[in-house]
């Protein structure tokens, strides 16, 4: 039987720090769904714009790449 992971766990493994799951416990314990949402959603914010400077640095050496392919600089 396959075990049920929990938020708090899924949170672990995508980098949440202890703070954040601190709080996540909190809002748990006291019933807070709006809180934990909230907290997630932030979570989730912050997870996305990390994604996108990734991206953008790697559009950027792509075109570097490319560049360099095309002899333009050495």
């Amino acid at each position: 039987m396959q075990e049920k992971t929990t938020v708090c766990q899924r949170l672990t493994e995508e980098g949440a720090d202890p703070a954040m799951l601190e709080q996540y416990r909190r809002y748990q314990e006291k019933g807070n769904k709006q809180g934990q949402c909230g907290l997630i959603c932030r979570f989730r914010r912050e997870k996305n714009e990390k994604l996108k400077r990734g991206k953008e640095q790697l559009a950027c050496l792509d075109y570097m790449i490319a560049k360099v392919e095309r002899s333009d600089e050495m």
